[in-house]
């Protein structure tokens, strides 16, 4: 699903809320572990302010949609890319976006964390840097070049962290690519 397919569905169920966002919680929230799909329906019914009748609406597009976000994160091609917004936007706009992703995917790993939460230093590492990037500025001239540059190597930054981050917390995960000998 992309950005303006989430952002369509939530424009249907009247919700107002980010794409981006959303997806980062949810990233975050499959990082600590799998979890039954109805309790990851009912924690988004929740962080979305869904109705009881809006959570029934939206249940197959968001399952669809969980499934997806789980296997990018899952698979070990390394597919996995945050939703955001399209490079038609202001830069400041993206930004904010990206803002919003990273620290509600640091919400959606808090709300996640089991007292065995355990990464290793560089998934640390990149853990503090996209809660440092959940709190983005945008003031600065944004028809600068190395703007454009910049964003495109911070999203980048922000993939392969999560994918380390994922990895180091389900390191049965990349056992698939491990090559068997019959």
């Amino acid at each position: 699903m992309t950005f303006e397919q989430l952002q369509d569905l939530f424009f249907e169920l009247q919700v107002k809320a980010d794409p981006s966002g959303f997806h980062g919680f949810l990233c975050g929230r499959l990082c600590c572990g799998t979890m039954p799909l109805e309790t990851l329906i009912k924690t988004s019914t929740s962080w979305l302010g869904l109705t009881e009748e809006q959570g029934e609406a939206a249940e197959n597009p968001l399952r669809d949609f969980y499934e997806e976000a789980l296997t990018s994160l899952e698979d070990i091609t390394f597919i996995f890319q945050p939703i955001l917004p399209d490079d038609e936007l202001p830069l400041p706009e993206r930004l904010v976006a990206v803002g919003a992703w990273c620290s509600n995917y640091i919400s959606g790993l808090g709300e996640g964390m089991s007292s065995e939460f355990e990464v290793s230093e560089d998934a640390k590492e990149a853990l503090e840097d996209i809660a440092a990037i959940g709190q983005v500025s945008v003031d600065f001239d944004s028809e600068d070049e190395d703007g454009e540059r910049d964003y495109a190597e911070l999203v980048e930054y922000i993939r392969i962290a999560v994918q380390l981050i994922f990895s180091d917390l389900h390191p049965e995960a990349g056992s698939d690519a491990e090559p068997t000998i019959h």
